[in-house]
């Protein structure tokens, strides 16, 4: 028998998985997959493209009938929506570089002491934002409010006599920039946290091992590797802010006459729908609301690369 009349055994090589023994494994995972992310897609569908197709429907009618773009001219030529617009725009250049950097060098300060003082810090970052909506906004009326307020001695120092002192004018955003911070900031350090300590051990090993300080395998390493999740901050935080609407309307109760009720873009599209009984212009102002919103999560996903993967 010659070399060239020989044959592999099934012993001598292993049986290549046909077609036939790969297709349960890929139906299963496919079920798998269908099962995580379908109650998902019905929910959006249901609870997120069905009322923006009839808000896009109701934005170009009015008393019925179709008005074209009538409420979408009525909306940006509307004077209010520029101061609306300057304070939520001054609110958002504050609050969210403050609730960023914050959440971020907290995050890696615990990821760098582990252990006993890194879980109860987290527990202490997180009880601010166990009070949040209404509650919070009340809570805070109580601490901006001299005569009930634990931090009496700090307002004084500021000539604050009053709730409406701290609430009138340019401070209003500086109180709403603390709420923020002290409601968002506790989870997202969690998130950042558990990101940190999802790290591949041994990158983290060989950096030491390498001689690398704290500080650069902090910039080189750690940050590299979890700017997905700062990216997915950056948009939940961006669309929560630029939607401020309960902290500002319940304030205003502290500061009657203070504070305006369309003070921001989202209390102006409700005073539409509830004080003008113009559907119209509040489904188109919400629209707009949303193409700024999804305009700003391209912007943060281009950017960061945030779905970018590796695939070496």
């Amino acid at each position: 028998m010659t070399l060239t009349d020989r044959r592999p055994t099934a012993a001598a090589t292993p049986a290549a998985d046909t077609p036939r023994q790969r297709s349960p494994m890929k139906r299963a995972r496919s079920l798998a997959a269908w099962g995580l992310i379908g109650p998902y897609t019905l929910f959006l569908v249901l609870f997120g493209a069905a009322p923006a197709g009839y808000a896009l429907w109701t934005s170009f009618t009015h008393d019925g009938s179709f008005a074209g773009i009538r409420n979408w001219t009525g909306v940006f030529e509307d004077y209010r929506l520029v101061d609306s617009a300057a304070h939520v725009g001054t609110y958002l250049l504050l609050w969210l570089p403050i609730l960023v950097l914050l959440v971020l060098s907290l995050a890696l300060t615990l990821h760098v002491k582990p252990g006993r003082f890194s879980s109860t810090m987290q527990f202490v970052y997180y009880l601010p934002g166990a009070v949040t909506g209404s509650a919070a906004a009340l809570l805070w009326l109580f601490m901006v409010s001299p005569d009930a307020s634990p931090f009496s001695p700090v307002l004084d120092l500021f000539d604050i006599t009053s709730a409406t002192d701290a609430l009138s004018g340019q401070s209003l955003i500086s109180v709403l920039t603390v709420m923020g911070v002290a409601v968002h900031a506790g989870g997202w350090i969690i998130v950042l946290y558990g990101a940190l300590n999802a790290l591949p051990k041994d990158v983290m090993e060989a950096a030491q091992v390498d001689g690398a300080s704290t500080w650069r395998t902090t910039w080189h390493i750690k940050l590299p590797m979890v700017r997905s999740y700062v990216a997915f901050v950056l948009i939940s935080s961006f669309a929560a802010g630029s939607q401020v609407f309960v902290e500002p309307t319940v304030l205003t109760t502290g500061a009657p006459g203070q504070i305006s009720p369309t003070w921001s873009v989202n209390q102006l599209a409700y005073n539409y729908a509830t004080q003008e009984g113009d559907f119209g212009k509040a489904a188109a102002l919400s629209l707009a609301m949303l193409a700024v919103g999804l305009l700003a999560a391209w912007i943060v996903i281009s950017r960061t690369r945030m779905y970018e993967t590796d695939h070496r």
